[in-house]
């Protein structure tokens, strides 16, 4: 079996009713294609765009199709795989696709989790001299 992990931005912010169209498709059709798997959807008001999430996880060849065809989706650019590989047994095992939407609260409640865009962060990162990671990060950000 197989896992796939990405992240995405949305061509335009999905609205509530959007999200749950596509959510519907995704389980009856993952449902049918023995796929599990969590998506995670978070809407930044402040620029406002929409970034997605997804974990999914099956059998190897429908896990390349599924991936082919996100891809290639239009509804959304910037398509990145974060992760893929092996594994032994289901870790979404009763997901046909988990869902959550997740605002900038939810976020703080994530033990490591560090807000690129706040003063704080940066005023820390600029103390010292940047490494070339954060100049790479800084410059992603600042363009996003």
């Amino acid at each position: 079996m197989k896992f796939l992990i990405y992240v995405s931005q949305a061509v335009k912010p999905f609205a509530q009713k959007q999200l749950k169209e596509l959510l519907d498709q995704s389980r009856a059709r993952n449902a049918q294609d023995g796929i599990t798997g969590l998506l995670v959807y978070r809407l930044n008001p402040d620029f406002d765009r929409g970034n997605f999430l997804q974990v999914l996880e099956g059998p190897d060849a429908v896990v390349g199709e599924v991936w082919r065809r996100i891809a290639g989706d239009r509804r959304h650019h910037t398509v990145v795989m974060i992760e893929e590989g092996k594994i032994e047994s289901r870790m979404f095992a009763d997901w046909a696709m988990g869902f959550k939407n997740i605002d900038a609260e939810d976020l703080r409640g994530f033990p490591g989790f560090v807000d690129l865009g706040s003063d704080a962060f940066w005023k820390e990162a600029n103390a010292g001299e940047l490494c070339q990671a954060l100049e790479l990060l800084r410059s992603f950000y600042d363009g996003a």
